[in-house]
């Protein structure tokens, strides 16, 4: 079986099972289940069951320009109401899908994907270093890195391809983001904000 086939399955499952968690919030596990989707169709596609390389591409991009800007504002903000709320995190969703349809689909603008996946894994690993969340930070570092592996068409061998690269260090990242301190009862700044109060050092900012 190609090796894509398999390390989408694994991202596949780990993206599953961020879906199923009840404990995370809203616009994480859809943008897990977006994610979830694409690496299902390219299941399909790499093992040769159903190729359908043009869902794939289509849903990748989705994740790209949709998934993972939504996983950004579940971390960056996580009392939005586009992270809490299941009807604006589908509006969020939507909006963000729509507009990488007309700008990568229509227009073959394929640059503005790539570059609102990578500012929003930018976006991510900066507010978890300033969080000092570094188990987070970490994840969102394996996925920026994964990104450029991806981008700069790195293989390790002949073992691993770029499209590997990138479905491991995704599955990687979500796996640690899933681990973050829980929204928005014990959100990501919670645990900051009390060791900033006891320090005297306030909120953050």
């Amino acid at each position: 079986m190609n090796s894509l086939a398999i390390t989408d399955g694994l991202l596949c499952a780990v993206s599953l099972y961020l879906v199923q968690n009840r404990m995370l919030p809203v616009a994480l596990r859809l943008s897990a289940g977006l994610l979830a989707v694409a690496a299902f169709l390219g299941v399909l596609r790499f093992s040769g069951l159903y190729p359908v390389p043009g869902w794939h591409l289509f849903f990748s991009m989705l994740g790209a320009a949709s998934a993972l800007p939504l996983l950004a504002v579940a971390i960056v903000w996580p009392n939005a109401l586009a992270t809490r709320s299941t009807r604006f995190a589908w509006i969020f969703m939507c909006v963000t899908a729509v507009i990488g349809v007309i700008l990568v689909g229509a227009a073959q603008k394929r640059l503005y994907a790539d570059a609102l996946a990578l500012l929003s894994i930018i976006a991510i690993l900066v507010t978890l270093v300033r969080a000092r969340q570094w188990r987070g930070a970490l994840g969102s570092s394996v996925m920026l890195l994964a990104l450029a592996a991806f981008a700069l068409k790195l293989s390790v061998g002949t073992l691993l391809q770029p499209g590997d690269l990138l479905h491991l260090g995704m599955a990687f990242g979500l796996l640690l983001l899933s681990g973050l301190p829980r929204w928005p009862e014990a959100g990501l700044w919670t645990t900051v904000t009390a060791a900033n109060r006891q320090t005297g050092q306030g909120q953050p900012q």
